[in-house]
This record gives structure tokens, sequence and C-alpha cells, in this order.
């Protein structure tokens, strides 16, 4: 890395900010807890099977150029065509949302209890339609889809409107990855893991990849346009985005975090691997991290990719009956705590983990969740423990509990009610700190340095300047108290190492 961070500002590309992608149809995020992937029903997330598709001899010549595309950014050939159908808006609504009335009794039992470790973990308040807020969410701003079930790509409008270009090309590099990747059916794995109780994040941590190169990809694109095809671009994406967050108004911000995320930090992470090139990012693939830990730390990509600790799932006690068990995860726990302390403090403390397991329960009319964590020692846990105490303090009447011994931290909270006051609604601003750190390590990568340094040096800037001012373009430019400021922080970590 350059003692010279005055090239470009600080040396750093502008950090996208932490909002929903817009432009494409969203799909339910894989975390562990949200058994609502067992009631929102097909049109609100991938339903994967088996049998044969038949398709097309050749491209429809109005996607044929971005098909190109994708092939010249992401150095990998389409094994076959893909079917390619325009909708009006009217049809295409109806594939992205889902109704109501297909939920049965358990569906609705399922979204009730999850509801419940929503409110338990503090990441929503109130009387929150879980269903709604995700169906919404699922709807809103769509403009194209590629569908891991039939393998087809669906597009909003009878013609392709401009602020679908980008998005087309996203949508057709999953069709690349899931020829070349085999993505249907490991995602189907994965969703089952998660569905059958076990404590596992490897599923977000696979999405995230899958999301993140695809919006790399269509980054890619953006940047091979000229200055007037670009400015063009996205003048039509705002217009699409500003009636998406038009749309958006009613649903909780957490919902549209944890949906956003896999985008934000998977292309954190991919772009941190694509130092080495697109055969790096296949590799990615082929071998996907353990767990989600590495949303949070992109550069742990680059190096050992072991697992954090394998955790056995709370027992239920006397008079408690069992209705959900898995893992909460490294950015759950994060976004848990970041809605109550501040940022920094609530990232370091999840920084931490190593490996945790949940067991959601009923005692008597109240549904809880116990969660064993593992951090990487003992200065951890006592870290991670402080933090949950105050996550607790800052609820005044909290029943919650929170214990450590060694390595080990035990939380457990309960339901409090529709009527309690949980949440300061940081989720957004949480995202964009991590995924601000993020970008930043994985461009300090791309321009030489090592993976520690480029950690030293990420976690230096986003505790001394504020996330508006990392994500400025020109931020820095014409300061050069702040230049040399940076100069700085970037000496100390290389000789850090």
């Amino acid at each position: 890395m350059s003692d010279d961070m005055s090239s470009r500002s600080l040396g750093l590309p502008p950090i996208p900010q932490a909002s929903p992608p817009k432009r494409r149809r969203w799909l339910l995020p894989v975390i562990a807890f949200a058994v609502l992937v067992a009631a929102v029903g097909a049109g609100a997330f991938v339903v994967l099977r088996d049998d044969d598709t038949s398709y097309p001899k050749e491209w429809d010549s109005r996607i044929k150029p971005y098909v190109d595309i994708v092939e010249k950014e992401r150095g990998l050939t389409f094994k076959h065509p893909v079917s390619v159908r325009f909708l009006d808006a009217k049809a295409f609504e109806k594939t992205v949302r889902t109704d109501e009335k297909e939920l049965d009794k358990d569906d609705r039992r399922e979204i009730k209890e999850t509801t419940s470790l929503f409110r338990a973990f503090g990441l929503i308040s109130g009387d929150v339609d879980l269903f709604k807020a995700f169906n919404d969410a699922s709807g809103t701003g769509t403009l194209a889809y590629y569908s891991f079930d039939d393998k087809s790509i669906t597009v909003r409008g009878r013609t392709l409107a401009l602020a679908s270009h980008a998005t087309l090309v996203h949508e057709l590099t999953h069709a690349l990855q899931d020829q070349r990747f085999d993505i249907s059916s490991r995602s189907k794995k994965l969703s089952e893991k998660a569905s059958d109780g076990e404590p596992s994040t490897e599923g977000d941590a696979f999405k995230a990849i899958v999301e993140g190169d695809a919006e790399r990809v269509a980054d890619l694109y953006r940047a091979s346009l000229t200055e007037q095809e670009r400015t063009a671009l996205e003048k039509a994406e705002k217009g699409d985005s500003d009636e998406a967050t038009e749309g958006l108004k009613g649903v909780p911000k957490v919902v549209v975090t944890l949906i956003s995320s896999p985008y934000a930090l998977g292309q954190a992470l991919t772009e941190a691997v694509a130092s080495g090139g697109n055969d790096d990012i296949d590799e990615l693939f082929d071998n996907p991290p353990p767990d989600d830990s590495v949303l949070l730390d992109p550069l742990k990509a680059l190096g050992d990719l072991g697992g954090g600790t394998d955790v056995t799932i709370p027992k239920a006690g006397d008079g408690e009956k069992k209705f959900d068990s898995g893992q909460v995860g490294a950015l759950v726990t994060y976004l848990m705590l970041a809605e109550r302390i501040p940022l920094r403090e609530a990232l370091a403390a999840a920084d931490t983990w190593n490996g945790d397991a949940y067991l959601g329960f009923k005692r008597k009319d109240a549904l809880c969740a116990r969660v064993d964590y593992r951090t990487r020692s003992a200065a951890g846990a006592t870290r991670l423990a402080a933090a949950f105490e105050d996550w607790i303090a800052a609820a005044p009447g909290s029943t919650a509990t929170i214990s450590h011994d060694g390595a080990r931290v035990r939380f457990e909270s309960c339901d409090p009610g529709k009527k309690a006051k949980l949440t300061n609604d940081a989720s957004e601003k949480a995202l964009q700190l991590v995924a601000t750190r993020g970008y930043a390590g994985a461009s300090v990568v791309k321009a030489g340095a090592s993976p520690n340094v480029a950690r030293c040096f990420a976690d230096r800037l986003v505790k001394e300047f504020s996330i508006a001012d990392l994500s400025n373009p020109k931020f820095g430019a014409d300061d050069p108290g702040v230049v040399r400021q940076v100069q700085g922080y970037a000496a100390k970590c290389r000789a850090a190492g």
C-alpha cells in the first residue's frame, strides 16, 4: 500500500450506501432463527426443484449484448441460454409477492414464533406483521429476477428499461453462477440444514457470495460505460430507487437491513477476494466460508476459512418446551447489539464471535431464546458479555440475563410483548458501518497490502472518521491534514505487520 493516499482522495473507492438493492428481486435471507422461510411460500424466496428444464437454443436478441458483458467481466462462459420473459407491471407484481391466503395454521404459528424471537432479540418493537413486512420488501422496486426454480429471468415491462440494464447484468450473473457452480442444489441443501435447526449460518455466507459476486459484475458493467452512458443509467436508477424508498416507508428498518446485507456485505467480501482475479472468486464458490463471521470481516476469506467452534444447542429446562433452534450468527448478534448500544462498541463485541447455538422455547405463556456463545478468548467473552449488559440496561425492566465463563457466554431473553420499546432503529447505520469497514479493507488489499495490514487500517478508519466522511469520494481531497493523518495510520499498520 502506498504512502500516497491522496491519489484518489484517501485512496478508497466510494463506499456504497447500505441501502436496499432496489433494482432486483430480493430473496428472503437465511438467518438462522427466521423460520419464516417455512411460512412465506414460493413467492418470497427461491424454491428449488430437481426436474428437467428445457432451454432455448439461442439467447433473446435483446439480452445477448448483456450476456457477452457478463461472460467477459466474470471470465466464464454460459453452458446454454436461459429463457427471458417480459411481463407487464401487474403480472410481474404477482410473481414477486405471496398471497396471505396461502398460509396455513402451521405457517401462522411459525410467523408468530419468529416475531416473538425478533422482539426477544431486540430487533423489532411493537405489533409487527413480519409476513407483510418481508412480502412488501420483496415486491417493492423490483425490476427483474433470476429464478433458481425454473432457470429463467423475468423482467418487469414489455421492453428493457434503461434502469434495468445493470439489474439484468446482475441476474444474468446468477444464471451463469447457477450453471457453473450448481447454486440451486447447494442452496437447497443449506436451506434444509437451517430448517432442521442445526446451528449453522453457512447458508448466509453462501448467499452473500452469490449476491456479492453479481453486484460486483454489475458494477464492472457500470464502470465500462462512457461517462454519458453512466450518467444516464445513474439517473434512471435513482428514479427507481426513490420510488422504492417511498414504498418501504411502512417496513421496519431491520427487515430492509436483513434483506440488504447479503448484497452490501457480500460485495465487500467478493471485492476483497477479487484482488486475486476471477479464479479466486471461483475458488470461493467451490470452498465457501463455513459461517457468516466473514460478513463482518471479509478479509478472513483471504486466509484460513476454518469455521468457529461447534456449539451444542442449549437444553430446555423444566417447564420449557422447545419450538426452534439454530445459530444466531455474527451478523445478527451485531445487529442486535447495535439497536441499543453505540455502533462501534457493538461491532467490536460482535468481532469476538466464534460460534453459537440457540434454543427457542416456550415457558408458561412466554416465548424465549437461550443462546450459548463461544468467543476467541476469555477477554473476548468479557467484552461480549459487557456489551450485552449494556444492551439489557438500555431497556429498563428487561428480564434478559447474561453470564460468562472463560470464553463462553450465555444470553437469555424472552419476548417482552407488543408494548415494549426495544430498538433505536439503528440497523441501517449499523450496516453502513460494517460495509464501510469491509470496502475499506478490500480496497487496501487491492492496493497491495496484506490482509492484516488492511484490517488494521480499515479498523482505524472507521474508529476515527464518520461513515458520512468515508462514504464521500471527495473526503480529504482538499485537506492535507486529513491525508497526513491517514498516511500515519497506514504507516503504523504496516509497522505492526
